[in-house]
This record gives structure tokens, C-alpha cells and sequence, in this order.
């Protein structure tokens, strides 16, 4: 029979505190999701107030004449967009509806997703409907009916033949090719048509099968198989926010925060309300976020400060890229920086995922320029996205009537002293989407 018996060990480990998981936190936030989090803070923390004072530090030279670009254009990143939600709840708003129409359209406008389309059942709709007010099937139908003729015109449908109807009765009513395109999505209702996804290819395997009239099917190729992302796709537009923007000023590139300033400060009122205070349960509470607001605004300016340093040393390395583009890439880690840095990887990762920087080339991710490496036949590095620029390039001034085997690239390459496996070539090409020869050639052809 076993016994039973106690053992003490001894161990050590790293336990993160609450406030250093709060930096690391704030330090992976993305621009758009910072400012979400910076309104729950101050909410949290009476101590916290927002510092409203934008400052800029480039606007202080001349604007990037590449892309002629002043402080009011890059602010604009920051200017906030409306959901479908919101976009649609507005017109209502402008609408000729009763109050009890502006109700329902409220609750079906609640059960549209991003792509437009409602995702309850009419019938539970009505049984909602009629916990506030009283409403019938007519009344929800003639709402639901006002509402898909809204802009974009075609959400709120039920699925995507009925938007395809209403966006088709709507703009292409007088078109000669209505009622044969109008035979169109009544067959598509018979077939699975409901990942709206794949629109294209239904309306491509639809042609294959059937006798429809071609001009007919191009017609509905023109309607969006997914209309409420007219509006969700500004919104996304939103979230690129450049963190960092690089400029030339008196020949020199210069790499500066949009936002030079914190985000945050603390609320005088309540500073001075902590001095004056006598009484303890109140003197302890206000001490308590004094400190935890002063944590989260020296975060927030470590936050800043890491994102450039890590930024400066990217286009230290990269540097090239700013005059020559993709083709002047170096190879380079997040190991590469963060030894240079004296940090760890995982900072570099949390700085640069999902942070973006503004360059005179357009808006990139900081993650972009982080690639793997090839050698050439002299023993120097050359980065993986100089291999795909060269493949871009190559095939570009390719024989249209002969192109390029992904053999003869490689075979290329090594003329060129870097030894690309043919394998190697493929990969790349499909990962720029480059089509294979063949395709190429039959697409010339055409």
C-alpha cells in the first residue's frame, strides 16, 4: 500500500505585476484601439483627463513634396468614421418615420451585420418589435422595405438574391437587360448562393452550365454582393493610422511622432482636491489613482519613445528603401533590432504589429520591412523581398508571346550572382500573385 507523504520545494519565477502588464498592453494597441482604451482609462480613473493639444513636430519643415503632404492631411488619419450602424441610423434619423417607425427601424437595423444583410429571423423580429410598441407584420415589412432602398441600397435584405433584386430594381430598371437578368437571380435562388463571398465564381460556374445572356450576367457582375461594406470599409480605413511619419528636411530623413504629445494628463482639480483633502477613506482613494495615472501616462510616453527608437533603427537599416524602394530592402530580424536595441524580440514585435509609419512611398506597416534572406554567390545577404521585386521586374520586361518558366528565372537569377532554386522562384511568384507562364501566355493571347 502506497503512502502518502508532503515534499517542499523550492522555486523561482518571474511574476508580472498588474501595472507591467498594463505597459505591455498599451504598448501592442494599434492606434484605433489606444484611443478606446485611453476613453475606458478615464473613466476608470477620475485622475485622468485628455490632453486635447495635438502638438506636431513635422510640420515643421517643408511638407514631403512626393507626396505633398501637410499636418492637416495626416491628422485626417485620425478623423473619426461612422459604422453601418450609424450610417444608416442617421438617415433614419432624417427620415419622414413615426416614432414607432423609428423604433422598428432601430431593432432591424440592430440585426445588420458589416455586409448588409439581417441576421434574425423576421418572425423574432416582430417579437421584439412588440415588447415596446405595438406593431404589425405590415408595419415591420414597410420599414424593412424604406430601409433597403437606404444608402448603400441593398442592406437590410434577407439574403443575397434579395439584394441583388433591390439593388437591380433600383438602378437598372430602365435597362433593356432587367428582366433577363432578373431570370438570373430568380435561378440563382434554386442553387446555393448564400456565401456571398463567392459571388464571382457562382456567376462564372452559372455561365458554364447555363445559357444566360452574357451582357445580362455582367450587369449583375456590377451589383455588390455585399453592400453595407461600402460603409465598414471606410471604417477600416480608419484604423491605419500612421504612428510615425518620415520626411526630408534640409537633405536629411527624419523620422517623428504624429503625436508628439501625450494622451493623457492629469486633472488639476483633482490634484489640488488631493492636497486640500482631511478626510483618510477619500485622501487614500485619490493617492491610490494618483499613482496609478501617473504609471499609465509615463506608459504611454514609454510607449511613444519605443516605437521611434525601434522605428529609427528600422530606416537605419532600411534606409535605402526611401529613395529606391522595395529593390534597396536589406534582410533584417526582429532579433536584428532588438539586440541593436538592447530589448527583447517580443518588445520589437509588440512596437511594430499593427503600428504604422508614414513614408513618401505611401503608409506601411513597420512589419514590412522585416524579411528573410538569400545568399548571393559574392557571400552577401540579399532580402526576400528584393528576390520578389527582381521577379516583378523580370517578368515585366518578359516576351509577352514567350514568357519566362520559373526555371528561367532561377537560371536568370544566377547570371546575376544569386542562386535562386526554381522552387524558390514559384513561391515568390505566387506570393506577389504572379500568374505561371502558361497562364501568362494564354492571357496574352486573349
Amino acid at each position: 500500500m502506497n503512502k502518502l507523504k508532503q515534499t517542499t520545494t523550492l522555486s523561482q519565477r518571474k511574476v508580472l505585476s498588474q501595472q507591467t502588464r498594463q505597459a505591455i498592453r498599451l504598448l501592442q494597441l494599434n492606434t484605433y484601439d489606444l484611443e478606446k482604451e485611453v476613453d475606458n482609462l478615464i473613466l476608470e480613473n477620475p485622475l485622468l483627463e485628455k490632453n486635447e493639444e495635438v502638438e506636431s513636430n513635422y510640420d515643421e519643415g517643408p511638407p514631403v513634396s512626393v507626396l505633398n503632404i501637410d499636418a492637416d492631411d495626416i491628422l485626417k488619419y485620425h478623423k473619426k468614421t461612422e459604422s453601418l450602424h450609424e450610417f444608416l441610423s442617421r438617415q433614419v434619423d432624417m427620415s419622414s418615420f413615426s416614432i414607432n417607425e423609428k423604433i422598428i427601424a432601430s431593432i432591424l437595423i440592430d440585426c445588420v451585420n458589416d455586409n448588409g444583410y439581417l441576421t434574425e429571423d423576421l418572425k423574432d423580429i416582430f417579437i421584439q418589435a412588440n415588447r415596446e410598441i405595438e406593431a404589425s407584420f405590415q408595419d415591420i415589412f414597410y420599414v424593412l422595405h424604406t430601409l433597403q432602398r437606404f444608402d448603400p441600397v441593398g442592406t437590410c435584405a434577407i439574403d443575397l438574391c434579395d439584394s441583388l433584386s433591390i439593388q437591380l430594381d433600383h438602378s437598372h430598371k430602365e435597362s433593356p437587360l432587367h428582366d433577363k437578368a432578373s431570370k438570373i437571380i430568380q435561378y440563382l435562388k434554386t442553387i446555393d448562393s448564400s456565401d456571398s463571398s463567392k459571388f464571382q465564381n457562382i456567376l462564372s460556374e452559372l455561365n458554364k452550365n447555363t445559357h444566360f445572356d452574357d451582357n445580362a450576367l455582367e450587369l449583375i457582375r456590377k451589383l455588390n454582393p455585399k453592400p453595407g461594406l461600402e460603409i465598414s470599409k471606410k471604417l477600416d480605413s480608419y484604423h491605419i493610422s500612421p504612428e510615425i511619419i518620415i520626411f526630408k528636411r534640409d537633405g536629411k530623413w527624419v523620422i517623428e511622432l504624429t503625436k508628439s504629445k501625450p494622451l493623457l494628463k492629469l486633472n488639476a482639480e483633482y490634484v489640488s482636491l488631493m492636497k486640500e483633502s482631511k478626510i483618510k477613506t477619500d485622501l487614500n482613494y485619490l493617492r491610490k489613482n494618483y499613482n496609478e495615472a501617473k504609471f499609465i501616462i509615463k506608459s504611454l510616453k514609454n510607449r511613444s519613445l519605443t516605437i521611434l527608437n525601434v522605428c529609427k533603427e528600422i530606416f537605419k537599416r532600411q534606409i535605402d528603401f526611401l529613395s529606391d524602394g522595395d529593390i534597396g530592402m536589406k534582410p533584417m530580424t526582429l532579433k536584428d533590432v532588438a539586440e541593436s536595441l538592447g530589448i527583447h524580440e517580443s518588445t520589437v514585435s509588440r512596437a511594430t504589429s499593427n503600428k504604422f509609419v508614414q513614408t513618401p512611398r505611401g503608409v506601411y506597416e513597420l512589419k514590412y520591412f522585416f524579411s528573410s534572406e538569400l545568399f548571393t554567390d559574392t557571400g552577401t545577404m540579399i532580402s526576400s523581398k528584393v528576390i520578389m521585386k527582381m521577379i516583378e521586374e523580370c517578368i515585366k520586361e518578359e516576351n509577352s508571346n514567350k514568357p519566362l518558366s520559373d526555371n528561367e528565372i532561377s537560371k536568370y537569377f544566377t547570371t546575376k550572382g544569386v542562386s535562386v532554386a526554381r522552387r524558390t522562384v514559384t513561391k515568390y511568384r505566387e506570393k506577389i500573385n504572379i500568374p505561371n507562364s502558361a497562364q501568362r501566355k494564354r492571357n496574352a493571347d486573349d
